[in-house]
């Protein structure tokens, strides 16, 4: 059998029109430098010299790859399904041994975005939505990127997601993101006083959520009377509440990081010998 010279791993997600646009993620051990993601596929060539002196390369890539998909999932709502991660060795005579994994197929429909762009008199564009729209994701999915290691945050963008895969406990999962939030700075007030303008959504996450008449939330059937699926309203604005505490709980990590590095650098500079 001849020499493996490449280790090509594949992830596929869905919808397969999820990412509006190829995204290209940096990779020492890749060929060609990169991860490239598209039309439902992630792959990357890896080095097998690379593969198998990093044991962590498929989760840290796994792990950007969910990076994308989670900012996507917290800026339109929308559920995404990946699978696990699939294996082929391509060989010095383009031969391939494949390591297969079979799974449930997942089906996922949604209605594409209408677009608009305006042109002002002078044909210069002055408000794309499709640009807006990419550009928010891009940042999300650098801000979660740069924090993913939060395990606060980790947890927050897990509930999201459940509550989009289980919606009979939609309001259940996200209420789940406003208690880590709680607990992460001890009280509701002083997780408010820390992330800023949040209480109205903050409130409003809380009363639908704990709302016993609702079949979706924590606290259904404790009262007399039938109970009510919440509303498209209602759902829509605990979604959005939901979102704004996760975008505004990575604005405090980032600033968070901002202050401590010019007293780390402080620190290293008093340190240092003079």
């Amino acid at each position: 059998m001849s020499k493996v010279v490449t280790i090509q791993l594949e992830w596929k997600y869905s919808p397969k029109m999820y990412l509006e646009e190829p995204i290209t993620i940096p990779c020492e051990a890749c060929e060609g430098g990169c991860l490239e993601i598209k039309d439902g596929v992630a792959i990357a060539k890896i080095n097998p010299e690379k593969y198998h002196s990093n044991s962590s390369i498929r989760e840290v890539l796994t792990r950007q790859i969910e990076n994308q998909l989670y900012a996507v999932l917290i800026a339109t709502h929308k559920d995404f399904d990946l699978r696990k991660t699939s294996r082929a060795d391509i060989r010095e005579d383009k031969k391939k041994n494949y390591y297969l994994k079979v799974e449930d197929i997942v089906l996922n429909i949604e209605a594409e975005a209408v677009d608009l762009i305006t042109i002002d008199k002078y044909g210069d564009i002055v408000f794309d939505t499709k640009k807006e729209r990419l550009d928010e994701q891009n940042h999300l999915a650098c801000l979660i990127g740069n924090h993913r290691q939060d395990g606060v945050l980790d947890g927050m963008l897990k509930s999201f997601h459940q509550s989009r895969k289980d919606p009979d406990n939609e309001l259940v999962h996200l209420y789940e993101i406003r208690d880590a939030l709680s607990n992460k700075f001890g009280s509701k007030q002083n997780a408010i006083n820390k992330l800023g303008t949040i209480k109205y959504e903050w409130d409003e996450l809380g009363k639908l959520a704990n709302d016993p008449r609702i079949k979706q939330a924590r606290h259904r059937g404790e009262s007399a009377g039938a109970l009510r699926d919440a509303s498209t309203t209602e759902l829509d604005k605990a979604r959005k509440s939901a979102q704004l505490l996760i975008e505004k709980y990575l604005e405090y990590l980032s600033t968070e990081v901002s202050l401590s590095l010019p007293a780390m650098e402080s620190e290293a500079k008093a340190g240092s010998p003079q």
